[in-house]
């Protein structure tokens, strides 16, 4: 249970509107949040890049809200869809009218907390699009985040001979990087690194690929002490023997012999072919697996229509979205957690 982290700012948000987000993020902080986790009796441990993870589980904290709920007087509907949503008269004042199998329900005012289309096998869905839709309001189409990617051809053979080989390695495209965990699997890449990146990849970019990051192989080859070395004894010390033997398999045929030779006996245009294979391996994914397997999604209720301070609807008094229904995007790594506790406790304020 990545409950939060604490580096939420802007800019580890997909959004296009970052003063918006940066607006809500501003009023309810990480630091917020663990102290309302240790007034639900729960706790959390920081982990690399800043991630909370909650010490007694994500069904733990979940039924923590669910009883705060309760106590609040809050009632639950379950398996009861939202097929229609209006507004009205309620009581003798503007309000809303919701319609569900169950029978019509009233109100004078709704929050929509509808998540995102990303991963419908766990319950994601395009219910804020729809409505957002029905009432006339501008929502920007959704895309799939934080999703892992699928190849085809030479790299599928590829990646699937190293299925479940991790590496610690830096992935860019389009002039964005991250350094995190890069898996093989049996469609193609996953992992922290690969899942970040999707968010901003297009189909037909290459990703360029760093599988040794802060472990020069260059400065290897060049070292005099290291020059009676052969290259190839050189790369097998910066990367997994399996993943070493695979790049060795597929180099260029002009690059083969000088794998060969000692570190000493390579020009530097040599050294810098070799390391090149290790620092900026390219590849050119075939896709993505999308949003069956989407951890987020991009898009979603234009945040410009909504106060970031009680995240009411400009053009619907009463009408107020938070979470992921918003076009507000986070990173892998407890940030679009902690976006719905920000936005949520914004509209909680307001009601």
């Amino acid at each position: 249970c990545n409950c939060t982290n604490r580096h939420a700012a802007p800019a580890h948000y997909l959004s296009t509107n970052p003063k918006f987000t940066g607006q809500v993020l501003g009023r309810f902080t990480p630091a917020d949040f663990l102290t309302l986790l240790r007034e639900l009796g729960l706790s959390a441990t920081e982990e690399a890049h800043g991630r909370y993870f909650c010490d007694q589980g994500a069904t733990a904290l979940a039924e923590a809200l669910e009883r705060a709920c309760r106590q609040a007087g809050a009632r639950f509907l379950l398996k009861t869809p939202v097929t229609d949503l209006a507004p009205t008269v309620f009581e003798g004042a503007p309000g809303f009218r919701v319609e569900t199998p169950a029978g019509q329900l009233m109100a004078p005012k709704v929050v929509l907390a509808l998540g995102s289309p990303a991963w419908p096998a766990l319950g994601g869905c395009d219910s804020a699009a729809r409505l957002a839709g029905s009432l006339g309001l501008a929502h920007v189409p959704a895309r799939p985040a934080l999703t892992p990617f699928t190849a085809t051809g030479k790299l599928l053979e590829l990646c699937r001979r190293l299925s479940g080989l991790s590496v610690e390695a830096t992935v860019s495209c389009l002039g964005k990087s991250y350094t995190d965990g890069l898996l093989f699997t049996h469609q193609g890449l996953s992992g922290p690194a690969a899942l970040q990146i999707s968010s901003f990849w297009r189909k037909g970019e290459a990703l360029c690929i760093d599988l040794a990051p802060g472990r020069d192989l260059r400065a290897d080859l060049r070292d005099p002490a290291r020059g009676k070395a052969l290259a190839r004894t050189l790369l097998f010390e910066r990367l997994p023997k399996r993943l070493a033997e695979e790049l060795l398999a597929a180099l260029p045929a002009e690059l083969r012999p000088l794998a060969e030779r000692r570190a000493a006996e390579l020009s530097k245009a040599q050294m810098e072919a070799l390391a090149a294979v290790v620092h900026a391996w390219r590849v050119a994914p075939s896709g993505t697996a999308g949003m069956a397997r989407a951890e987020a999604a991009s898009g979603g209720m234009d945040t410009r229509l909504f106060s970031p301070k009680t995240m009411e609807c400009r053009e619907l008094p009463g009408l107020f979205a938070i979470g992921e229904a918003l076009d507000v995007a986070g990173e892998l790594g407890g940030f679009n957690l902690h976006w719905a506790w920000a936005s949520g406790v914004a509209a909680g304020r307001a009601l």
